[in-house]
C-alpha cells in the first residue's frame, strides 16, 4: 500500500511518469522482494556484500541467507526477519524501481525524506505506512478526539478497502461544522450514542463506490446507484452496531437516506476523511454525539 502513496507523490513531483507508475503497480503484485535487496535496503548488508553472495550462488546451489550467516554477515534472527519482509509491498515497489533503472536506492531514500517532510510524517508514521498493515496506517491519517469516534471511522475505512477497492489512498482527516456536498448517502444511529455516518462526493467519486459494492456497472448516479452506497453504509453500520451490542452499548439504525446539493451543519465536530479511489475523491463523513442538520 505504501507504494501507492509514495508512487503518487513521485508522479506529482515529476520524479517518475504516470505511465511508469502504472506499469510498476501492475507488476508489483506479481513479485517477491529478493532477500539481498531487502538486506541492503534495511542496511543489514552493503551492496558489495550482497553482490558477493550472489556470485557465490552462481557457483553453488545454496540459499542466500545460509551463505550470509556462514560468512558472518547476518545472524539467524536477521535472516528470519528478512524472510518475513519478502512480501512487503513497499520493498517490492522499490525493487522494481531499481531493477528497471528508474530510480536508484539513494534517489529513493532522498525522495522518501522529502515525502516525509512535505507531509509532516514522523519516522513511526512512515514505518506504519511501509508495513502495509491497515490497522497501523489508519491512525496516521485519522486522530479523532475519542477512541469511540476513531473506532467508528476506522471500521468504515476498513470496509471500503474490503468491499470496494483495496487500493484506496487516505488523506488526513479534518473537522468542520459546515459541509457542502454534491451527493451524500448517509445513515443515523441512535440509542446510547448518536452517530451519523455518510459518504459524500461528486458523481464520479460516488460511482466508484456504488458499482463495486453492487457488482454492477453504473454510468450515472441515479437512485439505484445511491441505493448501493446506502446499502454499503448500512452494512458497515450494522457491523459497528453488532460490535457495540457485545459491549452492552445499545444502538438502533435508522433507514439510510441520500441527498444532493445540500449542506451539513452542526455545532459540534463533523469528521471528514478524504479517500481517493481511482483518482476520484469521496469523503467519509462521521459525527458522534452531536446534532447534525441537513439543509
Amino acid at each position: 500500500m505504501f507504494g501507492l502513496y509514495f508512487g503518487h507523490y513521485l508522479v506529482d513531483k515529476n520524479k517518475i511518469s504516470q505511465s511508469q507508475f502504472n506499469d510498476l503497480m501492475q507488476q508489483h503484485h506479481k513479485i517477491r522482494a529478493k532477500l539481498g535487496f531487502i538486506a541492503v535496503s534495511e542496511k543489514l548488508l552493503t551492496a558489495k556484500q550482497s553482490e558477493e553472495i550472489n556470485e557465490i550462488q552462481k557457483k553453488m546451489d545454496r540459499r542466500f541467507g545460509d551463505i550470509a550467516i556462514e560468512k558472518g554477515y547476518l545472524l539467524q534472527e536477521e535472516v528470519t526477519y528478512l524472510l518475513n519482509q519478502q512480501g512487503n509491498s513497499y520493498l517490492r515497489f522499490v525493487q522494481l524501481f531499481t531493477e528497471q533503472n528508474i530510480l536508484s536506492i539513494d534517489e529513493i531514500e532522498t525522495y522518501l525524506e522529502e515525502y516525509k517532510k512535505d507531509n509532516k510524517f514522523s519516522n513511526a508514521e512512515i514505518e506504519a505506512l511501509k508495513s502495509g498493515d491497515i490497522d497501523r496506517i489508519i491512525p496516521v491519517f485519522v486522530n479523532a478526539d475519542t477512541p469511540f469516534t476513531n473506532e467508528c471511522i476506522s471500521l468504515a475505512i476498513r470496509n471500503v478497502i474490503r468491499f470496494i477497492n483495496s487500493e484506496v489512498l487516505l488523506q488526513k482527516a479534518f473537522t468542520v461544522n459546515d459541509y457542502s456536498f454534491d451527493g451524500l448517502a448517509s445513515q443515523q444511529m441512535i440509542g446510547d450514542h448518536k452517530i451519523f455516518v455518510g459518504i459524500a462526493g461528486k458523481d464520479k467519486a460516488l460511482l466508484e463506490i456504488a458499482s463495486p459494492f453492487a457488482k454492477e456497472h453504473f454510468t450515472i448516479l441515479d437512485e439505484d446507484a445511491f441505493d448501493s452506497i446506502c446499502e454499503f453504509i448500512n452494512c458497515t453500520n450494522g457491523l459497528f452496531a453488532s460490535k457495540l451490542s457485545h459491549e452492552d452499548i445499545q444502538i438502533d439504525m435508522t433507514p439510510p437516506e441520500y441527498y444532493t446539493n445540500q449542506r451539513l451543519v452542526s455545532a459540534g465536530d463533523i469528521y471528514i476523511v478524504p479517500i481517493i479511489i481511482n483518482g476520484e475523491q469521496a469523503d467519509i463523513v462521521v459525527a458522534v454525539n452531536v446534532e447534525v442538520g441537513i439543509n
